[in-house]
């Protein structure tokens, strides 16, 4: 029998890759969304509305009944609550819901953060964090006494097509137009990310997994990169050298994200957990390529922060560079 899913927000970046992974496993696929980005493929059930509006869920959701549901889009515990309280709960077998490395206690522990490290609210994240701690701690609560299984993810940084986050677009954009990037200090802070497309196919691999009724997973590349290596690699399927600056921001009062898409800690987990169960990478000179390319077909529709361009013809002014 096809399983049915439903994927909470499924239009773009990551929903679209697990959406497109289900389908291409032949799964039923339900998205809902508020419906500015519909999934344009005709196998896709698009289901329109605000997952905030408790009324309209309540509406829309008790017309189906999902196996699985997939929660990409909640940010918070109350959007957890208003879903789960939504669902016709007689076939679900398993909900996966998309947490992140922000709910780590990075201030007070050391890399890599494996799923055992505290969690607690710090001073880059903040009540991103914490929300996505109180929305595990809900669906934890939920489902620990039942015979459905949860699935926590939590991913660093998720790059690939789509990316609606200006990250690697910004660095592609600089350097195709012979912009210098501004970089926290020496660039020497440790990143670590994961392709979209990874992602998904952890997830499908997942639901054909027999796991605990409450899995927490890590999951990313398996070695991290520092700033500097992350904008080589960007100039690399670019073609051009990047221009780099190094910047000591503290000592202009400023703020690593005023001008730069990453905070300036290191930020890479332990993945052991989830190596052993799935254990395949994308390079990431191949996932950059991709998402390259998907830059070139998209940037007359990329429109970047005003205010990050204009912090940095600020500190490009400071430091006497224009």
């Amino acid at each position: 029998m096809i399983k049915q899913v439903l994927v909470m927000g499924g239009s773009y970046f990551i929903g679209k890759k697990i959406v497109d992974a289900l389908l291409d496993n032949n799964y039923s696929v339900y998205t809902l969304n508020r419906g500015t980005r519909e999934n344009n493929d005709k196998r896709v059930i698009n289901l329109k509305c605000d997952r905030n509006d408790t009324e309209q869920i309540n509406t829309i959701l008790s017309k189906y009944s999902f196996d699985i549901v997939i929660d990409v889009s909640a940010l918070n515990e109350s959007q957890v609550e208003i879903l789960y309280n939504s669902l016709n709960k007689e076939n679900l077998k398993q909900f996966v819901f998309i947490s992140s490395s922000a709910v780590y206690d990075v201030e007070n522990f050391s890399i890599p953060y494996s799923e055992e490290t505290p969690l607690k609210e710090n001073k880059y994240w903040t009540s991103y964090g914490t929300n996505k701690i109180e929305a595990e701690y809900f669906l934890i609560e939920k489902f620990q006494n039942t015979q459905r299984d949860l699935i926590i993810l939590r991913p660093p940084y998720v790059y690939g097509e789509n990316n609606y986050a200006q990250r690697e677009s910004l660095i592609f954009e600089h350097i195709c137009n012979d912009k210098p990037i501004i970089i926290p200090y020496n660039g020497s802070t440790s990143l670590q990310f994961i392709y979209t497309t990874d992602l998904a196919n952890i997830i499908l691999n997942l639901l054909n997994t027999n796991l605990d009724r409450i899995s927490i997973f890590n999951v990313g590349n398996k070695k991290a990169i520092t700033i500097k290596e992350w904008i080589e690699c960007c100039a690399k399927v670019v073609g051009k050298k990047a221009k780099v600056i190094e910047y000591d921001y503290n000592n202009y009062n400023r703020k690593e994200r005023d001008f730069f898409p990453f905070f300036n800690y290191n930020n890479v987990l332990d993945i052991s957990k989830i190596s052993k169960l799935y254990n395949i990478e994308t390079d990431f000179s191949i996932g950059l390529k991709n998402a390259f390319e998907w830059y070139c077909n998209n940037v007359d529709s990329i429109f970047f922060k005003e205010n990050v361009t204009q912090n940095e013809q600020n500190i490009l002014g400071e430091l006497n560079y224009l």
